[in-house]
């Protein structure tokens, strides 16, 4: 269920209906509390709906170390695991949405989660040449404070 979740969340990202993929995102973490991917998404799609207030709250969230606890809960930690395989597994419909997301993350300063949204825009889509050109970017970049990404939603990638 969490697969065709995904993926219905991709082909709304895909055709511009973000209030469909809110809603569906919404729904992942109604059923998985806490989960990263859907959380970030949720975030995505807050920045492409002009609400960037919310977007920031979300990434500051997604950013900020978790909560210690004794023991993290098996559970939790397989489904996030699931949702992470489901939204990035080959043929994935949202390998444009883990591209944007990456863009943004790389704009806000959260290299590493765009990093990791690049690679998974890969795994996704292995052909996405934009991905790869900005992974290089990054690498070529690794050793400067600041790499500047083109606004998320424009075509200068």
């Amino acid at each position: 269920m969490i697969d065709a979740l995904f993926d219905l969340l991709g082909t709304f990202y895909q055709s511009g209906n973000f209030e469909q993929a809110e809603w569906i995102a919404r729904s992942i973490l109604q059923a998985i509390p806490d989960d990263i991917v859907s959380l970030q998404f949720l975030g995505l799609l807050y920045h492409r709906t002009r609400r960037r207030a919310q977007a920031m709250q979300v990434f500051a969230a997604t950013a900020s170390e978790p909560p210690q606890s004794d023991a993290p809960d098996l559970d939790d930690l397989q489904a996030s695991a699931q949702c992470r395989r489901a939204a990035s597994t080959c043929g994935s419909t949202l390998a444009g949405a883990w591209y944007d997301l990456g863009r943004l993350l790389l704009r806000l300063g959260h290299r590493q989660q765009a990093v990791s949204a690049f690679h998974a825009a890969l795994a996704a889509q292995p052909d996405l040449r934009k991905a790869r050109r900005m992974m290089a970017k990054i690498t070529l970049n690794s050793g400067r404070q600041e790499l500047h990404a083109p606004e998320v939603g424009t075509d200068r990638s």
